[in-house]
């Protein structure tokens, strides 16, 4: 039986952000976070422009295609509640996080920020199901952009559609990066316990352990207790993950990873951490390292601890800004991602992506529209985890033969190759040939193995990767796509080919 390919899907087009929140389906859904109930699948995002304060909620019925659903919080209306203190149950609960946070507009350099009007600033949210059968929503909400007034809490309600109420605080940053910056929460079960991702920039991403019966703190403390000195830095802010100018950190547990040792197959059981560096408006990019412990140390393919310094640093580079020849949408400053797994063992990288499509078109002066993007995920024979460059488009991972990996596209294929500079890659032509060698615009070797994995020498470099099939939705075909990682570099290789390409 030959390699089932998906079907066409039919993406909504991009479209620039219009009056009508409704109608932005994927888009405008910046660091989205995924749960799935009852056969949906909803995603949460950051307060954008345009939409009612209090988070925007999407749902999908086949992650393909998505429709605005509503707010998580109803804070229409409640403006001047807030501002006089009263912003209590029924308006979402959230007057602590609003004092701890607000901002007098003098104080403020830009436009996003909690402010003495009764304005929020809430960002990056993650939602899950919690053990008293209610949807825990972990928000954060922020002073200002750019700064580290911010807070973190658990809010609850009876359906993942909204009417959440927030419960408690549980991390609080104040001004002047002395502390970890309190925001882009992110939930982590694992071999039966609970922890809490979090943190941006400064002294970049923690770990603290939560209660799995009630979401929250699993030690109890509050800012409080650490103002109070009752507690030390390392006990009220956790575990450091990472550091420098990254942020938007998820993990996620896998057991039993194939991995190719000696010539012989083995299993392991990694955590992996992914997170966002540089700039989100022009550097973005997303990293992975993994470890045997939650606590980590999380490192890269050479051992190195992630670290970013301005945009560049250590880490596996999963994916950066690059665009496929002749496609009229780049993928540009991919990141703040959330790593998902459905009920149906699919893994997906659930990111946001910006585009240069409608300035290149005379239709914007700005990127600032950043659209909802799935990825299915896997690992190489390395135990490493890559990320097919492709949107997902309900494709399902199989054994591909040499005969139809080359029969696909006579052996050409469109090829991406990354490195530190966050320049858009553009891509590259390279034909894979019967005797295992590489030509064109890179050279080298290749080999097939395993049903799937390919390793693809460039120069003096090896990429461990996987084939698979794909929806290559610029050539709008069904096509086979190999994503791979850099032994020594911890670059990401990405070939695409389908029939047709010359």
């Amino acid at each position: 039986m030959g390699v089932i390919y998906p079907k066409n899907p039919r993406f909504n087009r991009l479209a620039m952000r219009s009056p009508d929140c409704a109608a932005w389906q994927e888009g405008c859904a910046h660091d989205p976070a995924l749960l799935e109930w009852e056969g949906r699948y909803y995603a949460y995002s950051t307060d954008t422009f345009g939409a009612p304060s209090g988070y925007q909620i999407r749902v999908s019925d086949d992650l393909l295609h998505w429709r605005y659903l509503g707010s998580a919080f109803a804070l229409q209306g409640t403006e001047q509640a807030y501002k006089n203190g009263e912003g209590g149950k029924g308006k979402g609960n959230l007057q602590e996080a609003y004092d701890w946070c607000v901002t007098a507009r003098r104080k403020v350099p830009c436009g996003v920020c909690t402010r003495t009007d009764g304005n929020f600033s809430l960002w990056a949210p993650h939602c899950v199901r919690g053990a008293d059968g209610k949807f825990w929503l972990y928000f954060c909400l922020t002073g200002y952009f750019g700064g580290s007034k911010s807070c973190i809490g658990l809010a609850k309600s009876d359906s993942p559609a909204g009417g959440f109420e927030c419960e408690t605080l549980l991390v609080q940053s104040p001004e002047g990066w002395r502390t970890p910056n309190a925001i882009d929460p992110q939930v982590l079960f694992a071999e039966g316990r609970m922890f809490l991702v979090y943190g941006s920039f400064g002294m970049g991403l923690f770990l603290i352990e939560l209660d799995p019966q009630t979401g929250l703190r699993k030690d109890g403390l509050s800012y409080a207790d650490w103002d109070a000195g009752k507690c030390g830095f390392g006990e009220y802010y956790g575990v450091q993950l990472a550091s420098g100018s990254l942020e938007g950190g998820a993990i996620r547990y896998h057991e039993n990873v194939s991995v190719l040792e000696n010539g012989k197959w083995t299993k392991k059981n990694y955590y992996y951490l992914t997170c966002s560096y540089g700039s989100l408006s022009s550097a973005y990019n997303i990293r992975c390292g993994r470890s045997e412990r939650p606590e980590g140390p999380y490192t890269d393919v050479n051992g190195n601890r992630l670290v970013c310094s301005t945009d560049l640093g250590t880490g596996n580079k999963l994916m950066g800004s690059f665009r496929w020849e002749d496609a009229p949408v780049d993928f540009f400053c991919p990141g703040h991602n959330d790593l998902f797994a459905t009920s149906r063992g699919v893994n997906l990288v659930a990111y946001h992506c910006r585009t240069n499509f409608f300035i290149e078109r005379g239709a914007s002066i700005s990127n600032n529209f950043h659209y909802l993007y799935l990825g299915q995920y896997v690992f190489n024979s390395a135990g490493w985890l890559v990320m097919n460059p492709n949107r997902y488009a309900g494709e399902t991972l199989q054994d591909v033969s040499e005969e139809e990996l080359l029969g696909i596209s006579g052996g050409k294929f469109e090829a991406v190759k990354f490195d530190q500079r966050i320049e858009t890659k553009k891509a590259k032509r390279v034909t894979l040939t019967k005797d295992g060698a590489v030509e064109g615009d890179y050279k080298g070797s290749w080999r097939l193995y395993g049903g799937r994995y390919l390793s693809v020498t460039l120069g003096n470099e090896e990429f461990l990767g996987v084939v698979m099939p794909a929806w290559i939705d610029h050539k709008n075909a069904a096509g086979l796509t190999v994503t791979a990682l850099g032994t020594k570099s911890g670059m990401a290789l990405y070939l695409n080919g389908r029939n047709g390409i010359s």
